[in-house]
Formats: structure tokens, sequence, C-alpha cells
């Protein structure tokens, strides 16, 4: 057998790197793989992993679970490695889990999962006291009961106690937990526990659009709808059917950025005819909602359109206040959550002049944002925004009152229904 010596060897040694890579190019480049968009991109090769499957991930998921939680299957992030978290999260919504020991740990915030798993995930709420967050934590323990690495949960509550959650985000840190997941109800009040989080390697998401200044930098991710694109959808709906007259804004707790997000952005997209006349914050609580509307109507009777996040709280709350004022509810609703609830009070009133457009609740972005965090352990590059594309829904048109749901459910959650009703029997 003759063997190459000298030189010759060298310029081989050379070239081989070379040859492999180009060979590698042609194959992504042929398969339409490694790119951005829809045409091949062969800068992306090098800075994402070929589609398929990586760091430990499935780049794959049940159409039929995608068209539940997100309405229609298509509606994915449009960039790439965005789109194969949220994938690979989804894919993960059917793996078998023990549902016994995920209702113990939602009753109990917490958990061993009994893997032996060398990993801590925390869920560290601001404010959880509402049905949306509650959901939002069994999310949270089902996707990280589909990971073997995860040997322990920690879920707690500041209950809408600001010094409280930057008290719990610094415990989590010092108890050396893996990954945390959140919802930022303070806004920018956050970032230096978000910073001491990521300086100490533990990667931080947030879901629901909780945006806080630095993603990608100051902290992990941010997972949700762009809000800004969802005030603009709102105002889309209330030039078309309010035309002209006062409207109101609601929110949750003042500050919070999901509020500020739509509001911002769906007040300049009003058509000139028709004025805001109210913006107050609800911390999210029904109860707050019914004394918030109650004193606006008392002040504006004729309020001809509210825009919201929380459907739910809004059935429960608005609609009390309508009743003990004694108005028909003649306006039109723009929410962000598909409340069951939201869907059942609206058809029990069988008023034509209610008009309700409604988003996702999104309960099921949590799994996206703990999944992002999960692949940033294993090395992935994880874009600092992972973004939903906007799609309003019509009651009229998509009953949100689904049969057999519990009323405090979204019918777009990931939680099975039977689970969902041992939450809320």
């Amino acid at each position: 057998m003759h063997v190459r010596k000298g030189p010759e060897v060298r310029r081989m040694r050379r070239l081989l790197p070379v040859l492999v890579l180009l060979a590698a190019t042609l194959v992504l480049v042929a398969t339409g793989r490694g790119g951005t968009g829809n045409k091949p991109d062969a800068v992306a090769v090098k800075a994402q992993p070929a589609a398929g499957s990586a760091f430990g991930e499935v780049y794959k998921a049940n159409p039929a679970i995608l068209k539940k939680t997100l309405f229609n299957a298509k509606l994915l992030p449009k960039n790439q490695m965005a789109r194969n978290i949220a994938l690979a999260a989804y894919g993960r919504s059917d793996n078998k889990v023990n549902q016994d020991l995920a209702l113990r740990c939602w009753k109990n915030n917490g958990c061993s999962t009994g893997t032996g798993g060398k990993l801590t995930v925390a869920y560290v709420e601001g404010f959880g006291e509402n049905v949306y967050r509650q959901i939002s934590k069994m999310e949270f323990i089902l996707q990280a009961l589909t990971y073997r690495q995860v040997g322990k949960i920690i879920y707690t509550s500041a209950h809408s106690n600001p010094a409280q959650a930057l008290t719990d985000f610094r415990a989590a840190i010092s108890q050396g937990v893996d990954v945390i997941v959140t919802y930022p109800d303070f806004g920018d009040a956050m970032l230096p526990v978000f910073r001491e989080a990521t300086r100490a390697g533990i990667p931080v998401a947030t879901y629901a659009w909780g945006y806080v200044t630095g993603p990608g930098k100051d902290y992990l991710t941010v997972v949700g709808e762009d809000t800004c694109r969802l005030g603009k959808a709102y105002a889309r709906v209330m030039n078309r059917d309010v035309k002209s007259g006062n409207i109101a804004f609601l929110g949750g707790f003042p500050g919070n950025p999901l509020s500020l997000g739509w509001q911002k952005c769906e007040r300049p997209a009003l058509n000139k005819n028709i004025k805001v006349v109210a913006t107050e914050a609800t911390n999210w609580d029904p109860s707050k909602v019914q004394e918030v509307v109650a004193g606006i109507l008392a002040r504006y009777p004729n309020i001809k359109g509210w825009s919201y996040e929380y459907g739910l709280g809004m059935a429960q709350g608005a609609f009390a206040a309508y009743k003990a004022a004694g108005k028909p509810f003649n306006a039109v609703l723009t929410l962000r959550t598909d409340d069951v609830g939201m869907g059942c009070a609206a058809q029990r009133l069988h008023n034509p002049k209610l008009k309700v457009y409604y988003y996702t609740a999104g309960n099921s972005q949590i799994r996206v944002a703990f999944t992002a965090a999960m692949m940033k352990l294993k090395g992935a590059k994880i874009p600092p925004q992972i973004v939903f594309p906007i799609e309003l829904q019509n009651q009229a048109k998509r009953n949100s009152c689904v049969k057999g749901y519990p009323q405090e459910a979204s019918a777009t959650s990931l939680v099975p229904l039977k689970l969902l009703k041992r939450m809320y029997p």
C-alpha cells in the first residue's frame, strides 16, 4: 500500500476540515435546513443546529397540539431557532407524566420528582393567586416532569408584594437552582435579581411577554406574543366596531409589562373619534375589576368598549358591575385570554350588542420558556425573544365556552382535561 508522506500529508490535513465543512453545507442547502426563513441560509448553518433535533430535544410537535394551544398550527415563531424551541416544548406535552405526582406538586408548591435527577428548577411568581397563574404553574410542573434530569421542582409566590418578590428570587439563587421561569409583575424593578441570577449562570426565562429590559443580556429570553402588536390588533377591532365614542383600558398590576405593552400601542392606533377615558389597574383580581368598572360606569355611563388581558376577571367582575348598575352590557371587548368562563358568561347574556374578541390565554408559553432554559444548559444559543404571531378570535364565530371544561380554565391550555377537573372540581 502506498503511503503519502511529507508536504502532501500536511496539505491533505489542511484541506480536510474545509472539505468536510463544504460537504456539510451542501447537504444542508440541498435539504433546505439551516436557514432562518423560507430559503436556505448558508450563514445560519454556523449559528444554528441542524433542523430535526439537538440539545436533547426533538423539533417536532403534534399538529393537533399546536392547533389546540395556538388556534392555528402555523402560528409559530418566524425565527428558526425560536420555532425549534417552540416545537420541542410543545412536542413534550404529548409525553406521559405521573398526573398524581403533578397534582401533589401543584397543591404543595413544589416536590421531588423521584427521578434522582440532579437539576432543581423554579417558577418564581410575584403574584400567583388567580386561576391563570395557577394553571400556568401546572403547565410548568408538567413540562418539568418530562425531563428525567429534573429532580426537584420549586414554586413560590410573593402574593403581590414587590419586596417579597425580590427576596424569593434571591432565595432561589442562593439555593443554587439551575433554571428560573417567571412573570415579572413588577417590570424593571426585577432587573437586579435577573442580573444576579444571570451572573450566577442561572438562565432566567419569562413568559406571557413578561418583557423586562435586556433580554439576551440581563436574562435569557422573553416568550410570548408581541404585546405592541396585540394593542394594534385591539385598536383595529375598536376602529371597526366602535368607530366613535368612549372606551376604557383595564390592566393588571401598575407598571407590569403585559398591560403597558398593549396599552401604549393601542392608544395611538385608535382613530381620532375614539377617546380612552380611563386606564385603571385591577391587579388581575375579579373583585377589583368589579369595583373599577363600577367606578368608570358611574363617571362615563356610555362606555362603548373595554380592552383588557384577563377574560375571566372581566366575566366575574365587569358583568357583575353592569348588572348592579342596571345596564345592559352593550360593548366591544378585546381580551387576551380565552377563559371558558368568559365565553359562557357572554353566551348566557344572549346579547348581540356585546361583541367579544380574544387571543389565546398563553398558559402553555411557560413550557416554551422552560424548554428554552433547559436547552441553554446544554449549550444552545437562545434568541432573546421568542415571539408568537397574533390572531384574535371572534366569540360569535369561535365560542370559548367549551363544553366539559371548568369555567376557570382555558381550552388552549395543555393541561389534560382530566387533570384540570381534579384541580377545579
